[in-house]
């Protein structure tokens, strides 16, 4: 590189300045761009070597939010009612579900947007990850109970023999109305757990046999102990946690020494990467971990393991960690994948080999692959389009099932040198 010379004249150095300041200018910008790209390719692959939850729940709730989702949409009750409740629709199989509900629904959603006249939103396809990652995480939360049946079981499951509520008489164990855990989900899973062997240990003394929930019965509970108002956090309080770091308190918590991840043989417990044997909310959660606590319990001191304490959000953050392991991306046949293409219509437009025509691009063979985020991405950026060329033409908007879309990204990543 030349040094720059000091000797040059006044005017002609002044002269440069502009060009100098172009020149930052371009290169802050090249700068910044090939940052974005390195944060998205590390949060690609960082997550995906763990937990497989790509994005930010809480960067994708507040962009839920600022690109004007909420105006239409509500999560868990939160939001508008022109469109249906984002968070309400379980269970979810991760970003397949989520990109099937968002392509099948896209041109009311189009039609929507230009009679409200609401400026079209630009979102990227890291922006696109975060909104997934909150809704997939939104849907684990539950409906409310009910109070009425809640405060059946308040009585029929014990409970009111050790607990007072709202300032009743006192009882062995403290007013449940006043604990903050009853606000929070994690909050509350947390505070049954780490309580659960000194509350056996009272049953036992009392002779009172441990209580069992059935699936539905610990959400009426904990509503009738809030008097029937939503949980405080709402299910917020999963947004800020880290998978990452449920996944060290896995082990750390001595959670491995029972449960298996990936269906490894002589474990104990169930497998809880497995979907069937993960509850479908988060308070079922907690009510299955109660149902078997004293079992549990009786294992680990047979086994010489101490009983782990959860202690400030390390219970959101284990919960985190297990719900992110079912939002994976889908697999599929490229040969399948080849015939949806082609029967769902795409290839009308694109080719039978996905290698564009003039009336739409090349989709294979240009250096990048496809995935639900990148699909989905796509959808949003160029599916306005797409949708007014196939009205312009008389075709229908193309529908697609959830399983379609492991095998559509199959076909899709499929190189065509491949082919020859």
């Amino acid at each position: 590189m030349a040094q720059l010379r000091t000797d040059e004249p006044q005017g002609r150095h002044s002269r440069s300045k502009p060009q100098l300041i172009a020149w930052a200018l371009a290169a802050f910008g090249a700068t910044a761009l090939l940052v974005g790209v390195l944060r998205w390719e590390h949060l690609d692959r960082n997550r995906r070597g763990n937990t497989l939850l790509v994005g930010m729940p809480r960067t994708g709730a507040k962009l839920f939010e600022r690109k004007g989702c909420v105006r239409c949409h509500a999560v868990n009750g939160a939001g508008g009612r022109l469109a249906p409740d984002l968070g309400s629709e379980r269970p979810s199989t991760g970003p397949a579900h989520l990109v099937t509900s968002m392509w099948n629904h896209a041109p009311r959603m189009w039609e929507r947007i230009r009679e409200e006249r609401v400026a079209y939103p630009a979102i990227s396809q890291l922006e696109m990850a975060h909104v997934f990652s909150y809704l997939y995480t939104s849907r684990y939360v539950g409906d409310s109970g009910d109070v009425e049946q809640g405060g059946h079981l308040f009585e029929k499951k014990g409970c009111a023999a050790c607990h007072s509520l709202g300032g009743t008489a006192a009882r062995k164990g403290p007013d449940l109305s006043t604990r903050a855990a009853v606000g929070s989900l994690t909050g509350w899973t947390q505070a049954m757990w780490n309580h659960a062997p000194a509350m056996e240990s009272a049953m036992r003394e009392a002779g009172v046999t441990w209580p069992k929930f059935e699936p539905g019965e610990m959400n009426d509970l904990l509503t009738y102990l809030r008097g029937g108002r939503p949980a405080v956090s709402g299910g917020s309080d999963l947004l800020p946690a880290d998978p990452d770091r449920g996944k060290k308190l896995f082990e750390e918590k001595s959670c491995a020494s029972c449960h298996s991840l990936r269906g490894e043989v002589g474990r104990i417990g169930p497998d809880l990467q497995s979907r069937q044997k993960l509850p479908p909310t988060i308070i079922q959660f907690a009510g299955s971990m109660w149902n078997h606590s004293p079992e549990m319990f009786r294992t680990m001191r047979a086994r010489g393991v101490q009983r782990p304490v959860f202690r400030d959000r390390e219970m959101a953050d284990l919960v985190a960690f297990l719900y992110s392991l079912s939002y994976s991306e889908p697999g599929g046949s490229p040969r399948v994948g080849e015939m949806l293409f082609a029967g769902r219509g795409c290839s009308l437009c694109h080719g039978p080999a996905a290698l564009g025509t003039s009336e739409a691009p090349s989709l294979r063979g240009r250096g990048r692959s496809f995935n639900s985020i990148a699909l989905a991405a796509a959808l949003w950026r160029h599916g306005p389009a797409m949708y007014k060329h196939a009205q312009d033409l008389g075709l229908p908007w193309p529908t697609l099932a959830e399983t379609d879309v492991g095998d559509l990204i199959s076909f899709l990543n499929t190189s065509p040198e491949r082919e020859r």
